[in-house]
């Protein structure tokens, strides 16, 4: 069966599939967002469960996972083994009592050792009609013969994580027509570039501004500073790229958060010192006559193509003159937080308006 990414970044149109997964007979669903993989497991479950009988439900309408009549939840780490596995397909090809259908769901299926995965997939070949098979699974080896029989043989629905602020972007701005709430263009981009880049955080943090706006349904810049500006957890990476584009502001914002989630100034100090020890060497090639393609080709070592190209960026932001500028002024920092009692928030702010502060001349 071909298989199923879902809504670039998030699993919310996984509902687009209910057809399919009304159909199928095996259904694969893999993702390394836990998260993302949980509800679209959720989904999968509430849309089959009531088409089997209601009291596979639970009192509060939630489907149940493993009542041992109609839906069984088997885990990979528990039944690793060949000798075990065998209990999974037994119930996997028993017919049941009063003739229903069944759910039997194996989650960490990665878990499960390669002998006995080799079983399962080989009954994905021929399933029980009167049976449909869940599998969840975290990493995969796609070379195995065991992932390529079971994603041939089964509906495949694969979760991707976001990478980048404009992965949730997209999503944020899905969400918000889906939900019908207005929310000002400028708060869009503000959300996305503050927010963790991690589903559980971004749904709980468009959650929470939901409720904090409360009847008015309008979202503005204002109300995602007030409820979000904290949630995200920037690494020292992320300080580099923000300065290597000359973004001040959002530069600012790294710097505190570093700070305020405990990160060491002397770590922040010693890693920018790195980065910009390699913009003085190579923009010092630049004044001999080397172009960006020799820089890249020759001086930048086995760094990734998409990384060597950020690092060019970066280079064409800084003359020589700013680096050194930048070089000094984390020497001052570097002797400020050694010889005196400033507050590292105080010490980080100031060093990236001593990088930035003079603009680009």
């Amino acid at each position: 069966m071909k298989t199923k990414t879902t809504d670039k970044y998030f699993c919310d149109n996984v509902q687009s599939y209910k057809d399919e997964i009304l159909k199928a007979k095996c259904i694969f669903i893999h993702g390394v967002d836990a998260f993302q993989r949980d509800r679209c497991y959720k989904f999968i479950m509430e849309t089959l469960v009531p088409i089997i009988t209601p009291t596979s439900r639970n009192e509060r309408g939630g489907a149940l996972l493993n009542d041992g009549i109609n839906t069984f939840l088997f885990y990979g780490d528990e039944y690793a083994t060949p000798d075990k596995v065998v209990s999974i397909l037994n119930t996997l090809n028993t017919i049941s009592f009063d003739m229903s259908d069944r759910i039997v769901s194996i989650r960490y299926f990665d878990e499960i050792k390669p002998e006995a995965a080799d079983k399962i997939a080989k009954y994905t070949e021929n399933p029980n009609p009167d049976t449909k098979l869940i599998i969840v699974s975290d990493k995969i080896d796609a070379r195995r013969v065991v992932y390529k029989t079971i994603i041939k043989n089964s509906l495949h629905i694969e979760t991707t994580e976001m990478k980048y602020p404009k992965d949730l972007k997209f999503w944020l701005n899905k969400y918000l027509k889906d939900n019908k709430i207005n929310m000002d263009s400028n708060a869009i981009d503000f959300f996305s570039e503050i927010v963790e880049l991690e589903a559980h955080t971004a749904y709980n943090e468009i959650q929470k501004l939901q409720l904090f706006v409360g009847k008015k349904n309008f979202i503005s810049v204002d109300d995602v500073r007030a409820c979000t500006v904290n949630s995200r957890k920037y690494s020292v990476f992320e300080l580099q790229e923000a300065i290597g584009l000359r973004n001040k502001s959002k530069a600012l914002i790294i710097a505190e958060n570093l700070i305020e989630n405990d990160e060491n100034i002397i770590m922040i100090i010693a890693s920018l010192t790195s980065f910009f020890f390699n913009l003085w060497k190579w923009n010092a090639l630049k004044n001999k006559g080397a172009t960006n393609y020799d820089i890249k080709a020759k001086y930048m070592g086995t760094l990734h193509d998409f990384i060597k190209e950020k690092n060019i960026n970066y280079l064409n932001n800084f003359n020589q003159k700013q680096v050194d500028n930048a070089l000094k002024h984390l020497y001052i920092c570097d002797c400020r937080k050694k010889l005196s009692y400033a507050e590292d928030d105080v010490l980080a702010a100031a060093l990236v308006m001593g990088i930035l502060g003079g603009g680009r001349g």
